[in-house]
């Protein structure tokens, strides 16, 4: 708790700082009018549950220019963020102090669409685990020939190893692994759980189906 208020204190410090101010009206009149996440372009309605259950909604608000680097507390420069981005966004923030001149909102969004871009999940649908995670389908590399596709496996005591799998693109990817049980190689958004799933594997509580 400490630590939270202590972060509070700084993130505080560095608006009155910046300037600039919005009201709970404008704020209000900003969310209703956007239907989707700025950063992403993800509907509300696709995106997965807050892990704090305290939190009801998927969406948060966020700043174009982050306070971090500059950015006014004025309406103009918030926009409405889904939870996942604006936390990715925020990681670490107020440890780092600003370096060099304040980046272009354009310069931001390249970077904070950057770790998705390079993790190449597929949002088409996901496993719940039973302990509570969600992970989703992911593109993987290949080193020797660069190859990025989406790594797939019937199963079996070596399905785990690159020889036993195929590698395709995501129409394949969803036909066989919801219709025909195959395994997929999968990783959650914060990249601390990753590994070879399947609806019916004894660690998958269930499979939720995303819009497309």
């Amino acid at each position: 708790m400490e630590c939270r208020n202590q972060r509070a204190k700084v993130r505080a410090e560095r608006i009155k700082k910046n300037g600039g101010s919005h009201t709970s009206a404008e704020w209000k009149s900003l969310l209703a009018s956007s239907p989707t996440c700025a950063v992403c372009g993800r509907s509300w309605a696709v995106i997965p549950p807050r892990p704090d259950p305290r939190y009801k909604h998927p969406w948060t608000k966020g700043h174009k220019t982050p306070i971090y680097h500059g950015g006014s507390d004025d309406i103009s420069n918030i926009q409405a963020e889904c939870y996942e981005c604006n936390f990715r966004k925020n990681a670490g923030a107020l440890s780092r102090a600003p370096v060099g001149p304040a980046k272009s909102v354009q310069q931001l969004k390249m970077e904070i669409n950057m770790p998705v871009a390079q993790e190449r999940i597929s949002r088409r649908f996901s496993f719940v685990l039973n302990n509570g995670t969600e992970v989703f389908p992911v593109q993987m590399k290949r080193r020797e020939t660069g190859t990025i596709a989406f790594r797939i496996s019937a199963g079996g005591t070596v399905g785990n190893t690159l020889e036993a799998s195929e590698e395709v693109d995501e129409e394949t990817m969803v036909r066989k692994v919801l219709e025909e049980g195959f395994a997929v190689r999968c990783k959650s958004l914060d990249g601390n759980t990753n590994g070879l799933y399947k609806h019916g594997h004894r660690s998958v509580r269930e499979v939720r189906r995303n819009a497309t």
